[in-house]
């Protein structure tokens, strides 16, 4: 069997662009680059589109448009709940809800989703659901440190990690049934 699945190192800056603006937004070094799989879903497709064909060595600066990325901002994704909802034993969460504090919380399926806590006031919480970088074209500057076929130890070491990590025990079979298009339906089990 032809392993065609790629893995890669690379050291980067990330840079968001939005609105003329440019920030720096993560660093990668040589000595802890970013290493992942290449065609299982881990990175953006863009991002692997634009490195899989480099070889060890080489430099790159690409910018993948928001429409490639995370989208484009929505202001429908940010929401206000009365903050009863943040209670816990009849007392408000602080140690978990306060500005700027990313939080996950539960779609009405049941599925999770992180948002961003926007805003706490005596009677609401303001959350954002847009991902930290929609509407932010997304520029990487970097050097691939290690780029070589991935071995099928590591292809099964990480899909093996998905499966320990889903709600459902791994694998349709702990779906009860309820994979339709191949995935559990929480999402994480392909």
């Amino acid at each position: 069997m032809e392993i065609t699945n790629k893995y890669l190192r690379v050291a980067y800056t990330l840079y968001s662009h939005r609105d003329g603006e440019c920030e720096e937004v993560e660093k990668t070094t040589r000595e802890q680059p970013f290493a992942f799989l290449t065609g299982v879903g881990y990175t953006l497709d863009s991002f692997e589109e634009n490195l899989k064909d480099l070889k060890k060595g080489e430099e790159f600066d690409f910018t993948i448009p928001f429409a490639d990325a995370y989208g484009e901002y929505d202001p429908d994704h940010v929401q206000d709940f009365d903050r009863e909802v943040f209670t816990i034993d009849g007392k408000f969460d602080s140690a978990h809800i306060y500005e700027g504090n990313v939080v996950e919380m539960m779609r009405a399926d049941g599925s999770p989703i992180l948002g961003t806590v926007k805003e706490v006031t005596p009677i609401k919480v303001v959350m954002d659901f847009n991902h930290p970088l929609a509407g932010c074209d997304l520029q990487f500057v970097g050097t691939v440190v290690e780029a070589r076929p991935a071995k099928e130890a590591e292809l099964k070491k990480f899909y093996d990690s998905l499966k320990a990590s889903c709600s459902c025990g791994g694998g349709c079979s702990g779906c009860s049934g309820s994979c339709g298009d191949g995935g559990c339906s929480d999402g994480c089990c392909h």
